[in-house]
């Protein structure tokens, strides 16, 4: 079957936390592997041969995926199958929809963050497949999002405050790369994925409320997606945060240069929303550019 939804990203605005929530709601079918990677990877090769990619670190992120498929596997014997097919089989649309099985009371979805930059090939792939899907799509402070992705890169070789022992270069290097500046620009992805989807199809959420009103914010969602949106259905778990970390701020160089980069999208998204989260955004980007980068 084709999935119900999708959730977009952007990377680190919250979709973990979404993922684990969606999970427990009764009507809602996920499936054992988060961030499929079907619309935005090459088609027809088996995700294990992305071994074999010519970068490292792409090598690197699919071994680390098959380890944990691995334990989760080990973990859940009635999902070996799954897994087996999701790994090793020829990667096609009907590969895609075979991999959703949800009750017949339940709708299904995926969440892939990658797919909020991809190009209009892709979406219009994603369109033709699936056209009645609705989509769903995280925000967060561009910045801050930016910021949070690099220490948690860096942390990840240098221990918890690692950030603190790499120069700032090779952190401007690691940000300054255009997909990671594409998962910024919110503005520009809407429009892109606009172009195929009507605005009743596509939920905007913020990351602010996740630490604020998380409860609000999955009634929303539920409401959104066609589920029940009663309190039964909104766990506890909702106001526990995934992977928070409390990195050192944001050095003022680096600030500076990604307000510069970023203004022109934060700009546009504030005149598209209105609202007190794009007016903060745009209110630390502008003063950030105030700010000397030396």
């Amino acid at each position: 079957m084709t999935p119900n939804f999708l959730v977009i990203g952007a990377q680190k605005s919250g979709t973990t936390w979404m993922d684990r929530n969606l999970r427990i709601h009764p009507d809602i079918w996920l499936p054992p592997e988060k961030e499929m990677h079907y619309f935005d990877l090459p088609k027809n090769i088996p995700f294990v041969f992305f071994m074999c990619a010519p970068e490292r670190g792409d090598r690197y992120w699919v071994f680390n995926r098959l380890k944990r498929a691995y334990r989760m596997a080990s973990a859940n014997p009635s999902a070996i199958n799954w897994y087996s097919r999701y790994y090793f089989l020829p990667r096609t649309d009907h590969w895609y929809q075979s991999l959703f099985s949800p009750d017949n009371s339940q709708i299904a979805g995926e969440i892939t963050p990658d797919y909020a930059v991809m190009n209009e090939k892709k979406i219009a792939h994603v369109h033709a497949l699936a056209p009645t899907i609705k989509i769903i799509y995280l925000m967060r402070n561009p910045i801050e999002r930016m910021w949070s992705q690099a220490a948690m890169h860096f942390s990840e070789r240098s221990g918890y405050q690692g950030i603190h022992t790499i120069d700032e270069e090779t952190i401007i290097g690691f940000l300054c790369k255009p997909t990671r500046l594409a998962h910024a620009r919110y503005f520009k992805n809407l429009q892109r994925w606009k172009k195929y989807y009507s605005p009743e199809q596509i939920f905007t959420g913020f990351f602010e409320d996740i630490a604020d009103v998380p409860e609000q914010l999955l009634k929303s969602i539920f409401e959104f997606l066609g589920v029940t949106a009663s309190a039964d259905c909104i766990s506890g778990l909702s106001a526990e945060k995934i992977f928070a970390r409390d990195y050192p701020p944001i050095p003022r160089r680096i600030a500076h240069l990604l307000a510069g980069l970023l203004i022109d999208d934060i700009t546009a998204l504030h005149q598209y929303f209105n609202n007190a989260y794009t007016a903060q955004w745009l209110t630390s980007a502008t003063a950030y550019l105030a700010v000397s980068d030396t």
